[in-house]
């Protein structure tokens, strides 16, 4: 059934499915990786970063793919070998997601999309929705994709547009209302979700990262800006703290706009989602909700001023869905942070050690500053132990250790992931900024190490990694966690100095 000698198909959607159809093909969902095919999938066979998919045809017919869909182009020719419906395009990867959404049945014109987007506070942000949605909400990030507790690991944290639109329909067959994304700018600028129906857009911020990917911090706002001019989208959720913010605020399409600040003069807009009264207590912190239809107070486990913005996003999207602040407030006080964001281990009689993913100057600088109250409060010193990622926006190097070196007592420079970049060199990099600070490359004697000298009413900043259950070295992950490696340091310690 090959058509081979045709002219490369070119058309929407529809119509590549429609002949699909005609040759046979009964078609029920998609897939762009032949070791996730399921019986009647189309499979769609392009170039990507890692591997050609044209590779794997006959791999994901055998996994019950029904039809293919492949790039045309290059030195491929379809293998006489394999006899399925299948339809030759041009520029697939673009045309993935129109693909892959339609034989889905467009599932998100059954639930509401809602993409998280910004520097910091995606993952956060996507989880908390998830958790205090008031029906049932599906997640897709850094941590994985599932429902609140249910999370399985996908590697991406915004998914190739077909395990996307395969994602979303098993959510819609699981009764989900709404799922909330992680909307990476890459993945944005990849097309990754392309043909989905984004519902609410919300605008974190904007701050220095990935501009190995897009070059200039222009361009990486444009990519951001892209989704708040996505086609049908109902609200826009933005950061009115953020300069970028206020001006997506006068930009963006979408039908209805809620800005959240913590400002006391925040810009005028229809729809504010504030705090006031912000104070951090024993147990966290509290804060005046207001908003709209209602004000409460809110009591949170949770620590650090950005944290507050980041739940007054959350709030935002909780209230257009129908709830009104004091079941926002009744929800937020069980919120706690994500795994690898402020998560922390000790305390008490030892050293009080907070893992966080900060890898930006902006995260970086963000969780020293909470945490210096947390020092302050227990009379003792703020260290930092942190590297930077190989491979990745070099510039942001000295710039962390700047940060480092002005916000915490005592500075260990020390391996991330240097993936293919020498280890000491990146560190190098860092320590032109941060010249007094000490180094030991291995980060798990750098933590240990760390843990076992300080005072027992010390805070210690493992930063970079989070919940990252590897280290990536020359190509290679090799299991490595930041709070296992704290926890084994802890137990040492409590060993050596019984209490």
């Amino acid at each position: 059934m090959s058509i081979v000698g045709r002219d490369v198909f070119v058309g929407d959607a529809n119509g590549a499915l429609a002949e699909l159809a005609s040759q046979g093909a009964q078609i029920r969902g998609a897939a762009d990786d032949s070791r996730r095919v399921r019986a009647g999938d189309v499979f769609l066979a392009y170039p990507g970063d890692l591997a050609d998919g044209r590779n794997f045809i006959a791999d994901a017919v055998a996994r019950g793919a029904v039809a293919v869909v492949w790039e045309a182009g290059g030195d491929f020719v379809w293998p006489t070998d394999v006899r399925v419906p299948n339809l030759p395009v041009a520029r697939l990867r673009a045309f993935a997601g129109a693909l892959a959404h339609a034989a889905c049945a467009r599932p998100t014109e059954r639930l509401s999309l809602i993409a998280v987007t910004g520097t910091n506070g995606k993952t956060s942000i996507s989880q908390w929705i998830a958790q205090t949605y008031p029906r049932p909400c599906g997640v897709i990030g850094t941590l994985g994709v599932g429902l609140p507790g249910k999370l399985a690991d996908t590697g991406f944290t915004t998914p190739q547009a077909a395990t996307l639109a395969r994602t979303l329909a098993d959510f819609v067959a699981d009764e989900a209302s709404a799922c909330a994304i992680e909307a990476s700018s890459i993945g944005i600028e990849e097309g990754r979700l392309n043909a989905a129906r984004v519902d609410v857009a919300v605008f974190t911020n904007l701050t220095r990262d990935h501009l190995d990917y897009h070059g200039s911090m222009a361009a990486y706002a444009a990519a951001k800006e892209k989704l708040f001019t996505w086609p049908r989208l109902r609200l826009a959720v933005i950061n009115l703290d953020d300069p970028f913010g206020r001006e997506l605020a006068s930009r963006t399409t979408a039908t209805r706009i809620i800005g959240y600040s913590q400002a006391e003069k925040p810009p005028a807009l229809p729809g504010l989602v504030l705090a006031e009264n912000v104070m951090n207590t024993p147990e966290g912190m509290s804060f005046r909700l207001v908003a709209p239809n209602g004000r409460a107070y809110v009591d949170t486990p949770l620590i650090g001023r950005f944290n507050i913005s980041n739940l007054l996003a959350v709030a935002a999207v909780l209230i257009d869905a129908g709830m009104t602040p004091r079941q926002v407030a009744e929800r937020f006080a069980t919120l706690s942070a994500p795994p690898g964001r402020l998560e922390t281990l000790g305390g008490g009689n030892q050293p009080l050690v907070v893992v966080d993913y900060a890898h930006t100057p902006d995260a970086l600088s963000n969780a020293l500053t909470a945490l210096r109250d947390v020092a302050r409060a227990r009379g003792a010193a703020l260290r930092v132990v942190f590297g930077c990622g190989g491979d990745r926006d070099a510039g942001k190097r000295p710039l962390m250790g700047e940060i480092a070196t002005q916000l915490a007592d005592s500075v260990t420079l020390t391996s991330d992931n240097p993936r293919s970049e020498d280890p000491h060199a990146i560190i190098e990099d860092i320590r032109r900024a941060a010249p007094t600070a000490t180094v030991i490359a291995d980060r798990a004697t750098a933590i240990q190490q760390v843990i076992s000298a300080a005072h027992p009413a010390d805070v210690i900043l493992l930063a970079g990694k989070g919940h990252e259950p590897y280290q990536e070295i020359n190509g290679v992950r090799r299991p490595f966690s930041d709070h296992a490696e704290a926890g084994k340091a802890l137990a040492t310690r409590l060993e050596s100095f019984p209490q």
